[in-house]
């Protein structure tokens, strides 16, 4: 075991978010691959990031890795990869699968309280995280820490604004979460409870810490209210590509999610 990957998190276990995604890391794992909405809101997310990264042979920390979805194309570009996360079951897929290869490690950690050196990477790339976290602005500020000046930032944000993302967290998750509740006798983790983002306060939260913006960029433009887009996945996947892909007309605000590039100044 390498020396990244013998760091612990403190009281992981018990973090509600840490246990949700340890429960269903296989099942996040193959959702990348599965013909569903889900899953192809997750490799739009993927490609879009990457055609944003602009560090080849570079070191980079993925903040929030899960099962290192984007060590591999990252490592064919040349780099460093480094990815941290609190998850023991995300970071167990991770390191089972990228065993044999060389520049590919992984960390438990937790994204507001990075034990890395100051200025030590080339780029950080935060995905699905920054929502779940209480403090958005002091994880910002940790990957600005360990970025060095002049770096790229790459951050996903889920959309105040769009109804698909609003309804999801606002109204059907904790919904769900009483319904569950009460069959359950109260015993039930909490769904929802994100912290949704407009573009404004997303670039605030950056600007805040010190990065300069450089690009934001839409993706996801899933119509189907849940829980519909599961229930009728075909239709729904593909007017979602539909809409992803341009063919049909669509604003820009009814994107589930965006993608901000940065850069450390």
């Amino acid at each position: 075991m390498s020396k990244l990957e013998s760091v612990g998190v403190s009281g992981a276990a018990r973090d509600p978010v840490v246990e949700f995604f340890d429960k269903r890391a296989d099942d996040y794992d193959r959702e990348y691959d599965g013909e569903t909405p889900g899953g192809y809101a997750l490799r739009v997310r993927r490609r879009i990031v990457l055609e944003l990264f602009d560090q080849p042979g570079g070191k980079v920390l993925d903040l929030g890795c899960g099962p290192g979805v984007m060590a591999d194309s990252l490592a064919d570009r040349g780099c460093k990869f480094v990815g941290l996360d609190p998850s023991s079951k995300m970071l167990g897929i991770g390191r089972r699968r990228f065993q044999d290869r060389e520049g590919i490690h992984f960390l438990a950690g937790e994204a507001t309280r990075v034990a890395l050196s100051d200025k030590a990477f080339d780029a950080v790339i935060c995905m699905g995280v920054i929502d779940a976290l209480k403090d958005g602005r002091l994880a910002v500020s940790e990957m600005l820490r360990v970025l060095k000046p002049g770096g790229t930032l790459i951050v996903t944000f889920t959309n105040l604004v769009s109804p698909y993302a609003w309804w999801k967290n606002y109204i059907l998750y904790p919904a769900a979460t009483q319904w569950h509740r009460l069959r359950n006798g109260g015993q039930i983790e909490k769904l929802g409870g994100r912290t949704l983002y407009t573009h404004p306060s997303a670039h605030g939260l950056l600007r805040s810490q010190g990065a300069e913006i450089i690009r934001t960029v839409n993706h996801y433009y899933n119509i189907f209210l849940s829980p519909l887009d599961e229930i009728l996945p075909s239709a729904a996947l593909r007017i979602t590509k539909k809409l992803e892909d341009r063919e049909w007309p669509r604003p820009d605000w009814i994107a589930a999610g965006f993608i901000v590039k940065a850069r450390k100044v």
